[in-house]
């Protein structure tokens, strides 16, 4: 019997090692660790301890380019295979990464803008809404950012010292809730997460980044017939987004009273009835919501930080506010185009990015050579922001260092490849869609609270953390005290 069982041991043993070398030898030219190679799981773990993005920086930096972190998956660091991978005429596709992602509405799949794998559902649903989030049709939403900054500085006021981290997100939230359907959340006048619309969100970030390394696993558990035919209760965001469509819905397409992503949808609806039915209509708001919540967040909140870390770099911010002469909450065509802000926030994208594992791609039919290096059909590649952000050749050899001045050049053909090299809104056809209201948000708010306020880190050695297990980072508090100026 005791026989049996370790001749059944070791033959368990030597089909699993087996496994892992047939695994490990289907990329076996791309650097990388062997484990990476053998099995998904040490991804996976890396990825569930908020480790992978930090791994890869430190990989990519000893073995180059090219680096291999899982059994079909290559993170590449050259910025030369952005519009490789990214073009939209590259004929790539979102890796399995992403279904995990997608939702589940009465028991079956709802892919949404960012989930789906059809490009040419794709396509369609992009081409519906794209009117929306125009330069020019971004401008009508202004008021409502306006008026979510003066709640900021309302419930700033009322406290010397706070978290940092949390004001910015109440701000955010509550401003995509304005534009997206012409109310805030409430988060600002009840400084806290009201309704649990933020922890839907990054719940969602959660499941995508705890399982993007294991999706048939994922599939297995979360969509297997029993839990697909589960009843789950909308969200309270959702419900509020639900309502607000259901009392709009008879009223004239052209309603000029309401000046909102909500009415823009509804409008787009009468020519793209497939595409934005009242399910379509509610899933934008809810992807506009949460893509306006910690991504800007996250980069207000770093360029804040990153200015009180560099005195110098503050300093030249404030005269360039002080020299343009503008309103206490400045209107965009004031701030739109000056070149220290711009670059302020650039730099502070390119420093910290918010995504915590490579934007992936399967390579088409055929494969492809990138970076030197072939790569059958199947394969995933993807270029994490973080890592390509740290390339000295087209950053200069202080490229882990925050430094605005260097979007200021006068050398236009570095400024070109800085340019072609910045993931903060990914590229190619899955550019944001919300990167104009994202801009807008951003060139409002940081100049108002700079002029308005003087902010002190409470610690002044403090470090800016966020957990990167999501997919998205979620910034841990960072306690500031304010003063009046």
């Amino acid at each position: 019997m005791a026989s049996t069982l370790i001749l059944l041991a070791a033959l368990v043993l030597g089909i699993t090692c087996i496994h892992l070398l047939s695994n490990w030898t289907k990329l076996s030219k791309a650097p990388g660790p062997f484990l990476a190679g053998a099995t998904d799981l040490w991804r996976a773990y890396l990825q569930y301890n908020g480790k992978l993005r930090q791994k890869l920086i430190d990989l990519h930096a000893q073995c180059g380019p090219v680096v291999r972190y899982g059994v079909r998956s290559v993170s590449i660091s050259d910025p030369e295979v952005i519009n490789a991978v990214y073009g939209s005429r590259a004929g790539f596709i979102t890796a399995d990464s992403y279904k995990v992602l997608v939702g589940i509405q009465n028991g079956k799949e709802v892919p949404s803008l960012v989930s789906t794998a059809d490009e040419g559902r794709h396509g369609a649903l992009r081409r519906s809404v794209a009117n929306a989030f125009t330069p020019t049709a971004v401008l009508k939403y202004e008021h409502w950012i306006d008026a979510t900054i003066s709640e900021l500085f309302d419930t700033m006021t009322k406290r010397s010292m706070f978290d940092l981290s949390s004001m910015i997100l109440y701000y955010t939230m509550d401003a995509a809730g304005r534009f997206s359907f012409g109310e805030p959340l409430g988060c600002l006048a009840a400084e806290d997460d009201v309704g649990g619309s933020i922890q839907l969100i990054r719940d969602r970030f959660n499941h995508w980044g705890w399982w993007s390394s294991i999706p048939q696993l994922e599939r297995l558990v979360f969509r297997n017939p029993l839990a697909m035919r589960q009843k789950r209760a909308p969200s309270s965001m959702a419900a509020a987004a639900a309502a607000k469509l259901q009392a709009r819905a008879g009223k004239d397409k052209h309603d000029i009273e309401h000046t909102d992503l909500l009415q823009r949808f509804l409008e787009a609806s009468q020519d793209h009835p497939e595409a934005l039915n009242a399910s379509g209509i509610t899933g934008m708001l809810m992807s506009t919501i949460s893509g306006a919540g910690d991504t800007t967040a996250t980069t207000v909140t770093s360029a804040l930080y990153y200015l009180l870390k560099n005195p110098e770099s503050l300093k030249k911010l404030e005269d360039e506010l002080s020299q343009a002469g503008l309103s206490e909450i400045p209107a965009f065509s004031e701030v739109s185009k000056l070149p220290y802000l711009d670059a302020v926030i650039k730099e502070s994208m390119r420093v910290f990015s918010t995504a915590t594992w490579p934007m992936e791609r399967l390579v088409p039919a055929g494969g492809v050579t990138i970076a030197g290096m072939f790569f059958p059909e199947g394969t995933s590649v993807g270029c994490l922001p973080s890592a390509v952000h740290q390339n000295t050749k087209v950053f200069g050899e202080d490229a882990d260092t925050y430094r605005p001045e260097r979007w200021l050049t006068a050398d236009r053909e570095q400024l070109r490849q800085m340019e072609a090299t910045h993931m903060g809104f990914s590229r190619g056809r899955r550019v944001c869609l919300g990167q104009n209201i994202a801009i807008m948000q951003m060139k409002k708010v940081i100049p108002a609270l700079v002029m308005k306020f003087k902010f002190e880190l409470a610690n002044s050695e403090a470090a800016l953390e966020a957990d990167f297990s999501p997919a998205v980072a979620c910034l841990k508090p960072l306690l500031v005290e304010r003063k009046t100026r």
